[in-house]
């Protein structure tokens, strides 16, 4: 799943930029336009967090003479999105004036992924809906997976510092802050009804179960406070539970009652068609969320095209290895749904079942560690927990995510444990090397430690990059002999990728080919093999997240490309644990200028 998805971005427009850095010294000149380059987009960028106190708190930027930002959430009124739109035009134009010509090529890449930001924020945010760090757009303010009530739980409880009494304070301000961040919310769905902009009915009856849960979960449990009650009472303090219980029931309950209604206003206009093309400007809407996603130029039916093509080239290689395993009767997809119920592969369905997973999800991290420096020249690897998702959100979550940690606590792998018995061990591996090592925390914690990383460079994220980087760590796994000997984990990293380029087929499917949301989770089961509680609950997120299902193939695909294109113009002098530092300790950036930066690389 997505990483970083902790945040919803309302003030995105400010206008941060991304920064390329890396084993590229030989390319900076160092001139005095890039010097005006890196003032500017670091002016933005601390504009940026001026405006939003969580990305603040997630960059460690809420200290000293920002330490007021800590006691705030994002902004997220119709008026504070006004001036969002107007911030990222005014950083567009400022960005357009400085002169490009005698830019190093180092600082012309920065340029290249600042321009790709802004003019893809000043695109998005000219529509309905929002957009958040990893430019990922959707239409609907509040659904299963987007919202205050989603989002800032964990925020507020985990990831919040409480390090001393001021802390607390903060803590206490962001608590009662997150009824004004829903009631702001609730006007959004009005806003958004007013000019037809509602979802589906089934994502509005599993939104308002969400909001009801975190409602009607006994406080002092829950995700929201419990873990930052926990923090304090290290602290020697008492009385806190008291206090924070107020604060939920005088203030958070009765938004939360508000939210509901709001979405209990607009259900019997809802319908239960997934795809945005039925909204407003929707076919217009999903090619800029195709585009902002994938950050390719890529149609969206020229992209079914290719899903269908890297299906059929997935199901041939697992067709093969399945058959080695005396597995040839059925289709590649039954034969898989078979794997899935097969009792080897089976866990209980209970408390037993749940931490079995959790340990076998640890004992795949140690392994993969250690076999890092193959393949790797940086290979350190920052603390990580592995745990179940809130309850109280499982029912609307993916299998599951990667969190990045608040500053100085572990990145966090959290796996959906609702059913423990959906996730088959087969599958397991490949999905912690995706999440955890070598996939998104590690690539979170490289990045981490790059040296000289300036601020604007870790701020802007890209689906396909850090969704693609994933999905590619994944071959990496079985590059480094992770599956040697076990031909069900190796089966289960091909599925993995069927199963990506099948999320191509899908969420094209839904959103360009009008596929109803019952023929789009048919296609999934019967051809890559998903499970169907599993797989509509896949395609419910595809319902409100256009395009972004399809960055983790094309990313994936592009970064597999530049690899191979710089082994065959390097030839001996190719070394992959160079490749995989350089585009790691680049940051995140758009697929054509990570291949820009290989491309030079190679050449210098």
């Amino acid at each position: 799943m997505l990483i970083d998805r902790r945040h919803i971005l309302q003030a995105a427009a400010t206008g941060t930029a991304l920064g390329l850095i890396g084993p590229l010294p030989a390319l900076y000149a160092g001139t005095t336009e890039d010097a005006a380059l890196e003032a500017l987009l670091q002016r933005h960028t601390e504009a940026f967090l001026r405006r939003s106190p969580e990305e603040a708190t997630g960059n460690d930027f809420d200290k000293g003479a920002n330490a007021w930002l800590r006691g705030r959430l994002d902004d997220r009124s119709m008026a504070a999105r006004a001036g969002d739109q107007a911030a990222v035009k005014q950083a567009l134009r400022e960005l357009k004036a400085l002169p490009a010509a005698r830019l190093s090529p180092r600082a012309a890449l920065d340029r290249d992924v600042a321009l790709y930001v802004y003019e893809t924020l000043d695109d998005l945010l000219g529509r309905y809906g929002y957009v958040d760090m990893n430019l990922r757009p959707s239409p609907y303010v509040v659904s299963q997976m987007n919202g205050a009530y989603y989002w800032l739980p964990d925020f507020i409880g985990t990831r919040h510092p409480i390090k001393d009494g001021a802390d607390v304070e903060a803590w206490y301000a962001r608590l009662a802050a997150l009824a004004t961040a829903l009631d702001q919310e609730s006007e959004r769905i009005r806003h958004d009804a007013s000019v037809g902009v509602i979802p589906p009915d089934f994502v509005i009856a599993k939104t308002i179960g969400q909001i009801k849960g975190l409602r009607d979960r006994p406080p002092l449990e829950s995700a929201l406070i419990a873990p930052a009650l926990v923090k304090m009472k290290q602290l020697g303090r008492q009385g806190d539970d008291a206090r924070a219980e107020k604060i939920f029931r005088d203030r958070i309950v009765p938004a939360l009652d508000r939210q509901i209604a709001a979405l209990e206003a607009v259900a019997p206009k809802a319908v239960d068609i997934a795809g945005v093309w039925r909204l407003p400007d929707g076919d217009a809407y999903y090619a800029a969320a195709v585009r902002s996603n994938t950050t390719a130029d890529i149609a969206p039916g020229d992209l079914h095209k290719l899903g269908l093509e890297q299906c059929r080239q997935l199901i041939e290689q697992i067709d093969a290895l399945l058959k080695a395993q005396g597995l040839s009767q059925g289709s590649v997809g039954a034969r898989i749904g078979a794997l899935n119920k097969d009792p080897r592969f089976k866990v209980s369905d209970d408390d037993a079942g749940r931490a079995k997973l959790l340990a076998l999800a640890e004992g795949y991290i140690r392994d993969i560690t250690a076999r890092l420096p193959q393949a790797y020249g940086i290979s350190t690897v920052d603390p990580v927990v592995v745990r179940r998702i809130p309850p109280a959100i499982e029912a609307g979550a993916p299998g599951a995510f990667y969190s990045e940690g608040a500053p100085g606590e572990p990145g966090v792998y959290s796996l959906n444990l609702q059913n423990p018995s959906e996730h088959a061990t087969w599958r397991l591996p490949t999905l912690t090397h995706h999440e955890a090592v070598p996939g998104h925390h590690f690539q979170y914690s490289v990045l981490a430690h790059a040296p000289a990383l300036p601020m604007f460079r870790k701020v802007v994220r890209f689906s396909a990059y850090t969704e693609g980087y994933a999905l590619y760590a994944q071959q990496v796994a079985a590059e480094l002999g992770i599956f040697d000997g076990d031909p069900f984990g190796r089966i289960g990293e091909l599925q993995s990728q069927l199963f990506r380029a099948a999320r191509i087929v899908v969420d094209t499917g839904i959103h360009h080919e009008r596929w109803s949301k019952q023929q789009a989770v048919a296609w999934m089961v019967d051809n890559a093999g998903e499970q169907p509680l599993a797989t509509d609950r896949e395609v419910t997120r595809y319902a409100v997240y256009p395009g972004q299902a399809c960055s983790f193939k094309v990313g994936a695909t592009r970064i597999v490309a530049a690899r191979e294109a710089a082994r065959a113009r390097m030839g001996a002098r190719f070394d992959v644990r160079a490749f995989h530092d350089l585009i790691l300790t680049a940051g995140p950036m758009p697929m054509a200028v990570l291949e820009k930066a290989v491309a030079q690389w190679a050449a210098a």
